[in-house]
């Protein structure tokens, strides 16, 4: 199941589906057009919606993932 939805081409926001109580962090990850590649994590789901949504309107950025994660599980726990 996908848990985060990047915008649509109609200008739909983006959404994150199953957002735990405690714990959740999305991690998105963007390239420039110069092939810069930079990660954040963000432990607030609004912060998420908000950074994708500047990832996906701006046409010098290109969204390469957004996942969501618990705090202690993956590879850097």
């Amino acid at each position: 199941m996908e848990m985060i939805s990047a915008p649509g081409p109609d200008g739909r926001a983006p959404k994150i589906y199953g957002w735990p109580d405690s714990g959740g962090i999305a991690v998105i990850t963007w390239r420039t057009s110069s092939g810069e590649v930079y990660q954040q994590e963000l432990a607030n789901e609004q912060e998420a919606i908000e950074l994708i949504g500047k990832i996906s309107a701006d046409d010098q950025l290109t969204l390469v993932s957004a996942q969501l994660r618990r705090v202690g599980i993956g590879p850097d726990s």
